[in-house]
């Protein structure tokens, strides 16, 4: 058990930090971001593999967070799927 909680300690980090090289954008307007977005091109995300026709909404919630709804079409499956995910910066 030990060693589990070790390992999942040692993803999260990997997860929390910003990549070498990456810098963040600084002064943020984040109301010229809400709304929809289309997808013209992508980095490696388990959410969006085998999909097309990618979208990603992005919306305030009334804490003053963020919700992210993320949609694609499945070919296989014949289905659009969706994923949600809120976030909030205080």
């Amino acid at each position: 058990m030990k060693i589990l909680s070790m390992l999942l300690a040692l993803f999260l980090m990997g997860c929390v930090g910003i990549p070498e090289g990456i810098k963040p954008v600084g002064h943020f307007n984040l109301e010229k971001y809400l709304g929809k977005w289309y997808e013209i091109a992508r980095l490696d995300h388990s959410f969006e593999r085998g999909l097309s026709r990618v979208t990603a909404e992005y919306s305030l919630r009334d804490d003053g967070g963020v919700r992210v709804l993320n949609r694609g079409y499945s070919a296989k499956d014949q289905v659009r799927k969706a994923a949600a995910q809120d976030f909030y910066f205080g």
